[in-house]
């Protein structure tokens, strides 16, 4: 009986003992599970894309004119990133253009304006297409896309400009050029713009993007390159 009795105290304290450590375990995985499961936000993309120039550009295959792409990288207080660092892609096969050797990418930076411009390209294979840009600074990262159309030759620009006016002016004809754009060209040739057209959207229209599905800005009046 006393055998018995002696052991009763010695069990509670065991138990007790248990008991403390199932607390401060439990205290212990409760933060780590909430932090499990709801864990913190990913650092979000700050960077802005603004497409300058060769958005609805109109490149004429036979005149080797071709709408080159400048594009303006900003931060997130609207400030301009020097040093970012651009790549324009365009697609490997049907509609396209090349850069310089022929490449079907190229790579550059911004200058201290926070511009990024590609200076040689070929317009190659008649359709539309786009130019993917991507933009990287400092872990940041944002993209968007140019939309362009190819044209053989200038009556073929000239045909569309035709096709366009005849759908009412909303579709684009050849594949996607806007009748906007279309009109213009029309119109360069109608002036005696004899031989070749480079359009584009710059100046007072933009194409603004921080995510490969940016918004468009407010469009501005097309220009009508050089012959």
């Amino acid at each position: 009986m006393r055998t018995a009795r002696a052991r009763k105290p010695h069990a509670r304290s065991s138990l007790v003992v248990i008991v403390a450590m199932l607390f401060l375990w439990q205290q212990t995985v409760s933060p780590l599970h909430s932090q499990t499961a709801n864990p913190p936000p990913k650092n979000v993309a700050q960077l802005k894309i603004t497409v300058l120039e060769g958005e609805d550009g109109v490149n004429v295959i036979k005149a080797k004119t071709a709408v080159k792409p400048v594009v303006e990288v900003r931060d997130k207080n609207n400030l301009p990133v020097a040093g970012a660092y651009v790549t324009f892609a365009a697609p490997e096969s049907g509609a396209h253009v090349a850069f310089a050797h022929g490449s079907s990418t190229y790579s550059t930076v911004t200058d201290s304006s926070g511009r990024a411009a590609v200076h040689i390209m070929k317009a190659v294979g008649a359709g539309h297409f786009k130019i993917s840009v991507t933009t990287s600074f400092q872990g940041q990262a944002a993209t968007t896309a140019i939309a362009q159309t190819n044209f053989v030759t200038m009556a073929a620009a000239t045909a569309a400009g035709a096709g366009a006016a005849a759908g009412a002016g909303t579709a684009a004809a050849a594949g996607g050029i806007s009748a906007t754009m279309i009109g213009i060209i029309a119109a360069g040739v109608a002036a005696g713009v004899g031989t070749a057209v480079a359009a584009s959207k710059s100046g007072g229209g933009s194409k603004t993007s921080s995510s490969p599905t940016g918004s468009v800005g407010t469009p501005g009046p097309p220009q009508v390159g050089p012959p």
